[in-house]
């Protein structure tokens, strides 16, 4: 059995991992960049496209624990449960529930502004670094309303978000298709955020980091030579056993495998509460109806983003694990949806796709050391937030790493922040 030695592995080609790969790289390390199904090809090939920075309030809020059991109740609508999955969510379920009462969720929205506020700064030094200015399109974003009702109740989430520093203008219908001529009479008013941005293509965007890591000397193994099997500590440096049955031998690893970083952490006796939100888009090559930024749907819950190969509809959360077959009615709703807010629109040739978002239940990612591991890095559960939250994340390891003090605080993010991750 072969052992090759290593100066860093980076486990996970998603967006977040490629990002951390190509900075540690640029920082002087000779990374090698694992995954089985090749860079991109997860979540980041099929996200919404949308740097969300207005995103500062957790899912797990008092308002979603009072709407939960509507919620739950409807199969296509913005969050489901798989009812067979639900004894082994309830754990999760029980910890999110705690994470939602008003305190630690005040907590946690502090935290996800500290790295939401950032995203599009850190994206601005990484794309000039790379070159790769053209795909990231800061025109902002909408948020719509379809009735004067929906605006009223809205009212006190805007205020927290103003609170919390989330610059947004109140608009009318009128105002809105002034700016989106295809936005349909329905459309009664809206939100715009102008500190926002968009990619014109998620997968693309992944794939030119990866080029540019290699380009600067990195390397990248997919298929089996980029399957993790498992890990294990080895003086102070790390072993990997693949699936190809090589063994790696690194003096560093940084763990990105978003849904499926806990499996890998268990063969170090870590336990972390990570679930996956099962995530769905509908991709429109021809839509007819077009938009210059990303809309997104209070009432329905979704997000429609223009992109270089059409309009992309992504939204919806199903909790089922990493199991179980796609309900792909969860995509097909989608465009009903998208037909009540945008005129003429077009569903030819549409394509469906079923990504695993990483979750964990205060709605906050693990970056920062295993513990009592130094040589292992983590950066995994990033939710819905992983295309926002990805520049950043890489420069938060990237000091870490280097022995640095971060620009932001690492601490709300350890994983020692749930018990029995605490070695």
């Amino acid at each position: 059995m072969s052992v090759t030695q290593l100066d860093t592995v980076v486990i996970g080609a998603g967006v977040v991992g490629t990002c951390i790969a190509e900075r540690l790289q640029q920082q002087g390390e000779h990374v090698v960049l694992l995954d089985r199904a090749g860079v991109g090809e997860g979540c980041s090939s099929g996200n919404a496209g949308h740097f969300a920075t207005d995103v500062v309030l957790p899912l797990a809020n008092p308002q979603t624990l009072l709407g939960l059991p509507k919620m739950l109740l409807d199969p296509i609508g913005p969050l489901s449960l798989r009812w067979s999955y639900l004894p082994r969510m309830t754990p999760w379920l029980l910890r999110f529930g705690l994470a939602a009462l008003p305190g630690p969720a005040r907590q946690t929205t502090l935290a996800l502004r500290a790295l939401n506020s950032r995203s599009i700064e850190s994206f601005e030094r990484l794309f000039a670094r790379t070159g790769l200015q053209d795909l990231m399109i800061k025109r902002g974003a909408l948020t719509v309303y379809e009735s004067a009702a929906s605006r009223d109740q809205h009212r006190a989430t805007v205020a927290l978000l103003r609170e919390h520093g989330v610059v947004v203008e109140g608009m009318s219908g009128d105002e809105l298709r002034a700016m989106e001529p295809a936005l349909a009479q329905t459309v009664h008013s809206g939100l715009f955020f102008p500190n926002t941005a968009h990619t014109v293509n998620p997968l693309r965007l992944t794939q030119a980091l990866a080029n540019c890591l290699t380009a600067a000397g990195g390397e990248i193994r997919s298929g089996e030579a980029g399957d993790v099997r498992s890990l294990v500590p080895m003086g102070e440096g790390v072993e990997l056993a693949l699936g190809s049955g090589e063994r790696l031998q690194a003096r560093r690893a940084v763990v990105c495998a978003g849904a499926f970083s806990a499996r890998l952490l268990k063969s170090l006796g870590l336990r972390v509460p990570l679930e996956t939100e099962r995530g769905y888009h509908l991709m429109l090559p021809d839509p007819a109806a077009e938009l210059s930024r990303p809309v997104t749907s209070h009432e329905r819950s979704f997000v429609m983003t223009p992109m270089e190969h059409g309009l992309r509809l992504a939204g919806t959360v199903e909790l089922a694990g990493l199991e179980a077959e796609p309900d792909y009615r969860r995509a097909d709703i989608l465009l009903e949806h998208a037909g009540h807010l945008l005129q003429n629109l077009s569903g030819a040739g549409a394509s469906r796709w079923m990504g695993f978002r990483p979750s964990l239940p205060d709605s906050l990612p693990v970056i920062g050391a295993a513990p009592g591991m130094p040589q292992l890095m983590l950066a995994f559960g990033h939710q819905h937030l992983g295309l926002t939250q990805a520049a950043i994340t890489a420069e938060m390891v990237s000091d870490l790493v280097a022995g640095r003090r971060p620009e932001v605080d690492p601490h709300p993010y350890r994983i020692e922040r749930f018990r029995g991750a605490r070695g």
